[in-house]
């Protein structure tokens, strides 16, 4: 374990140096270099969670590298980078304020129960992230995406007919052809939930960089949900993100709420303005 997170540590590194030299081939070059090494040392889920780690570093390095919230975001964020554009001119942004119906959720949940370990975290700008690697997935419409990061949102992001919630979970799906499927959970506080017990001792103990984390617990699977195209609510803000609003709130206890806001979010606020959609698109 002390290997990989050191080899891991490694190419994180020198994929960051070598961006701020903008040595493209030169990224590359080492990426793949440590690719061999790993693909050596590591399982082939984690191997898959590395990729995953290293696309989204890069993703956000070569695009965002400074950016920040504030009250227009979405202006701030397109004059950083022009990589950025789509988060002043794209036309199917998220988040978004739903004031359609709900409906009945077609996805279909193939979320493994773990015998061991399936989840580690890793800090990516504002949040703290919670990373799988296993082989858990959801169904839509004969399309696997695989389950691949949560991260939390104060408040929410998404709102429902101008009101906010308190936190909001936004879980990560990934298709193998590169598209992104997103769930978002809203919590509000209320009584204890023993089911987030696993995430919040996780989140609480910095030594512990692995664990066991069983979302089925968490998901209510026969919730309406809202459907749409958006995109991600962060820089670049790519569209073509498929997103599944829940429409029930989660209730945790003013504890609970208190310790993921505090060990899972590194600003006042994470959340991105609401943006302007079309319903009649949908």
């Amino acid at each position: 374990m002390k290997k990989y997170y050191k080899v891991m540590k490694l190419v994180k590194n020198l994929l960051l140096l070598t961006f701020l030299k903008k040595n493209k081939k030169l990224i590359f070059k080492t990426f793949f270099s440590n690719y061999k090494l790993l693909h050596l040392s590591i399982s082939k889920n984690k191997l898959k969670f590395i990729i995953t780690y290293l696309s989204l570093f890069l993703l956000t390095a070569s695009c965002s590298a400074k950016w920040r919230y504030s009250e227009n975001s979405s202006l701030d964020w397109a004059k950083i980078s022009e990589k950025n554009k789509f988060c002043k001119i794209g036309s199917n942004q998220s988040p978004i304020d739903i004031v359609n119906e709900f409906s009945d959720n077609e996805l279909i949940f193939n979320y493994q129960l773990p015998k061991q370990n399936n989840a580690e975290k890793i800090r990516d700008h504002y949040v703290l992230k919670t990373v799988f690697f296993d082989r858990s997935y959801l169904l839509r419409v004969k399309k696997k995406y695989f389950l691949r990061y949560f991260e939390f949102h104060h408040p929410s992001e998404h709102i429902v007919e101008g009101q906010t919630h308190s936190l909001e979970m936004q879980i990560a799906h990934k298709s193998d052809d590169e598209q992104w499927l997103m769930l978002s959970v809203f919590l509000e506080v209320g009584k204890e939930n023993k089911n987030f017990n696993e995430i919040i001792d996780f989140v609480s103990n910095k030594k512990n960089l692995e664990t066991k984390i069983n979302l089925n617990k968490i998901i209510n699977k026969n919730d309406q949900v809202f459907f749409y195209d958006g995109s991600l609510t962060t820089p670049p803000c790519t569209e073509g993100v498929k997103w599944y609003v829940f429409k029930t709130p989660i209730e945790i206890s003013k504890e609970q709420m208190n310790i993921l806001i505090k060990k899972t979010i590194f600003s006042k606020s994470n959340a991105r303005e609401v943006q302007k959609f079309n319903f009649e698109k949908f």
